[in-house]
């Protein structure tokens, strides 16, 4: 992996990045999910160079199971 594959985990409240990660795995999962399934970066915004133009700053709701770099944002209305 190299730095345009690294995802910043972003605090919504004071923009500072919190964590990183390097998006879902091949299967679509996340590889940093918590035991419940919620993704490392739920109530968080995402951002970063690999992640494209489309998720920057995007807000990945609380208690979310699903990488937000899997998502198919046109079908979301992004």
């Amino acid at each position: 992996m190299d730095e345009n594959d690294v995802v910043d985990i972003v605090d919504p409240s004071t923009n500072e990045v919190v964590s990183h990660c390097f998006g879902p795995t091949p299967e679509g999962g996340c590889p940093m999910a918590a035991s419940d399934g919620s993704v490392r970066c739920h109530g968080f915004r995402i951002g970063g160079a690999g992640a494209g133009p489309e998720y920057q700053n995007l807000w990945v709701p609380p208690g979310s199971q699903h990488c937000p770099r899997a998502w198919n944002l046109d079908s979301l209305g992004y």
